[in-house]
């Protein structure tokens, strides 16, 4: 550029010029290039080699049964689905599925392991190197052990390296035998400081010590980006596991339990007779343990709608929704036709998740709350002490009031109530629209 200043006041061929400015571009690039630990072949901003996976995702063995694996196996068109392991004459799915059941180790996690060492899942033409060094298990610089070699000796090795080793150890000492550790930084042999987050990103780099999705040695190494990349392009995001909205219904599979999930907490709910009276079951999302296992657990919940509680001083609330409504006196109690023996003592800490609703008397319409139906407009309103509020869309009927039949009433009578604001999703509901996958999440501004 100090050439090009210099001569300014006489006349240069243009293709002089264009080839000094790519001459400078290049050389800034090479100096910059040479800053960079390792080039990237590859760029992601989704990958984070600091937290590749979940600790939950390693030991989710229950993920998958072997019907699961193997259907699996069959959607992605390889040869593995139909491989027999002659040591053991069973099929590749059921050992991986034994394997996942003996180390409790997710099936997921081998499948992918086995993927990115060897593309046995994918191929549909392998090599019968490929089965046996299917887990890259014992193999270094080209060189493979021949006490681990076919495909259930590799299977089983690896996931007992990883739980029985790697993961012991980081339980105990938070480092592995490589000095991988959780929270302490590392240089990975392609040139980067990594500091794993938790502990199955220490376990993965102990067994491959590669960033990933670099040029080194001239080479293209995918290692442990290549990992991470087979797992989202087949199971999703790894690690966006951790936050559930408060008011969200998960459980699993195998067990008919459901929770509530609410700060962070996952909530037993005391039997399918308090789910129904109070919560809409078409929103139970079925997860897999590992993922409860990632909340805390908090206190159950015991009261189903429309329950009479007593607390210790006295005061006789009725539940409604996710409000505790106190019942003024004694009189209100009897004139709103409440039985005394259905009224149940409990603790504050029971009653704590709810909030406080409107009190209760007689002396107003609707004191319980009512959905009713406009027969001339057909808008639909929720109907509380006089109080009308709209309701501008079905679905927020389901998801406000899942217990709460809607009643047609008449235009003069709604005409005497005062309106209220509109009624809207509450905070923390998960929506999505028909034509977009994403979730979304309420939060009111």
């Amino acid at each position: 550029m100090v050439y090009l200043t210099h001569m300014r006041n006489k006349k240069i061929p243009i293709f002089i010029v264009w080839l000094t400015l790519i001459s400078w571009l290049l050389n800034f690039f090479l100096v910059s290039a040479q800053n960079l630990p390792s080039n990237l072949y590859e760029d992601n901003a989704g990958y984070n080699p600091n937290f590749i996976i979940s600790d939950t995702e390693l030991t989710n063995f229950n993920s998958w049964n072997n019907w699961e694996i193997q259907q699996f196996l069959l959607s992605k068109g390889g040869a593995l689905a139909h491989y027999i392991d002659p040591l053991t004459n069973l099929k590749a799915a059921e050992v991986i599925y034994q394997t996942a059941q003996n180390y409790h180790i997710n099936p997921k996690f081998l499948l992918v392991l086995i993927q990115k060492e060897q593309s046995l899942v994918e191929d549909p033409s392998p090599q019968p190197k490929q089965y046996d060094w299917a887990t890259g298990y014992s193999c270094y610089n080209g060189q493979c052990s021949p006490s681990f070699q076919g495909f259930s000796a590799q299977v089983n090795a690896a996931a007992d390296l990883f739980i029985n080793h790697y993961l012991l150890d980081l339980s105990t000492t938070n480092c592995t035998v490589t000095n991988w550790c959780v929270g302490r930084p590392k240089t990975s042999q392609d040139g980067y400081i990594i500091t794993p987050q938790n502990k199955v990103t220490a376990a993965l780099l102990t067994y491959t010590p590669y960033r990933g999705g670099t040029f080194t040695n001239q080479g293209r190494v995918g290692a442990n980006y290549n990992f991470w990349k087979i797992w989202t392009r087949w199971f999703g995001d790894p690690v966006a596991i951790t936050f559930w909205p408060d008011g969200t219904l998960l459980k699993t599979q195998t067990s008919s339990t459901v929770y509530l999930i609410q700060d962070n907490t996952r909530r037993p709910i005391a039997s399918a007779a308090v789910l129904k009276s109070r919560y809409n079951t078409k929103n139970v999302l079925t997860v897999s343990q590992g993922i409860l296992d990632e909340l805390p657990l908090g206190s159950t919940v015991k009261f189903s709608q429309y329950s009479l509680i007593q607390t210790p001083d006295q005061n006789i609330y009725l539940i409604v929704n996710d409000s505790k409504r106190l019942i003024v006196s004694p009189e209100a109690f009897r004139k709103l036709g409440f039985n005394p023996e259905e009224v149940e003592a409990a603790d504050y800490a029971d009653l704590a998740y709810l909030i406080d609703g409107p009190d209760l008397d007689y002396t107003t319409h609707y004191n319980l709350g009512a959905l009713i139906k406009d027969p001339k407009s057909g808008g639909v309103y929720y109907v509380e002490s006089s109080i009308k509020y709209p309701i501008p869309a079905p679905e927020i009927i389901k998801v406000n009031f899942p217990t709460l039949k809607t009643r047609v009433g008449t235009t003069k009578q709604l005409t005497s109530y005062q309106t209220g604001s509109a009624i809207l999703f509450k905070d923390d509901t998960l929506v999505k629209t028909k034509d977009n996958p994403a979730f979304f999440v309420i939060k009111k501004l």
